[in-house]
């Protein structure tokens, strides 16, 4: 009885870290970013590249200065550009598809030196995820930058953050495949671990049943002892029975239904685009047609 007690003990204190796994302190996503984990998007249309920086400090705008000026020096060292003082800055505010809040991104635009001839880098700043411990910001931006007389740079694609996955969440066919794919790799991984508790739980309990069963039928003059622990052992495989259902249902809804971590998809924009707009002068009016390839 007291196995059956501790291991339901600890089959619940699994269940009760899935929430314990959703806590987010102190920072700016519940899971980090796929791009800040894994390799970074790439251009489509070849007008641009995707550069990762980080800084920190004991403020988020003082960190997000320092990873402008971390990305600045990998444009030196990795591109070999010489970076001027002069910058332009701009904000634009996005509607992040991860999100149902608007935000700000920053549009930075530098004057540069690559082999003697100048020229203007486009810094776009697509996504950024912070931290915040022991008094100071640590912070990541994804910048998108192109040469500014490359027309259309990443505005050449279609440029999204989204923490949707579709049809992904059908990976937790396999206990917590889903979420692990998704990036809750502590929540997928309870969940996996959970299910092979319960599973281990439902053998460990049929097996001592059959055997108080077995141990009944040749010992008739202990039948009535023999047949409680049996009741009991068929209690607790019950028990693990209905705990592993659960489990596996709230692994398959939790898949399908719950955001992942942030992730960047790139597709390239249709080239050809029609537009109707007002035309003018001294003379006429009316509508010009536009049609680009």
């Amino acid at each position: 009885m007291k196995r059956i007690k501790l291991f339901l003990f600890c089959l619940g204190l699994l269940l009760f870290s899935f929430s314990a796994a959703l806590q987010s302190k102190n920072k700016s996503d519940r899971i980090k970013p796929k791009w800040v984990t894994q390799e970074l998007p790439q251009s489509k249309s070849g007008t641009y590249i995707f550069i990762r920086a980080h800084g920190e400090g004991t403020s988020l705008a003082a960190a997000k200065q320092m990873a402008f000026v971390d990305m600045s020096q990998k444009l030196e060292s990795e591109r070999g550009l010489t970076i001027n003082t002069t910058l332009e800055i701009s904000e634009r505010m996005t509607q992040n598809s991860a999100s149902t809040n608007s935000e700000y991104k920053q549009e930075i635009t530098l004057d540069v030196s690559e082999k003697g001839r100048k020229l203007q880098i486009v810094c776009r700043e697509i996504d950024d995820y912070w931290e915040y411990g022991s008094y100071k910001y640590q912070v990541d931006v994804l910048y998108t930058v192109t040469d500014k007389n490359n027309y259309g740079g990443s505005y050449d694609d279609d440029i999204k953050i989204t923490s949707k996955y579709g049809a992904a969440g059908l990976l937790s066919v396999i206990p917590g495949m889903g979420q692990i794919y998704k990036g809750s790799v502590k929540k997928g991984t309870a969940i996996l671990v959970g299910e092979i508790i319960a599973a281990g739980g439902i053998i460990l309990c049929e097996n001592t049943r059959a055997s108080y069963i077995k141990k009944m039928k040749e010992q008739p003059k202990h039948a009535s002892e023999y047949n409680s622990s049996a009741d009991t052992w068929e209690t607790g495989r019950n028990v693990c029975i209905g705990a592993a259902a659960a489990l596996y249902a709230y692994n398959l809804i939790d898949a399908l239904v719950a955001n992942g971590a942030k992730r960047v998809v790139v597709k390239k924009k249709k080239k050809t685009q029609f537009a109707l707009m007002p035309y003018t002068d001294l003379q006429n009016a009316g509508l010009c047609m536009r049609l680009n390839f």
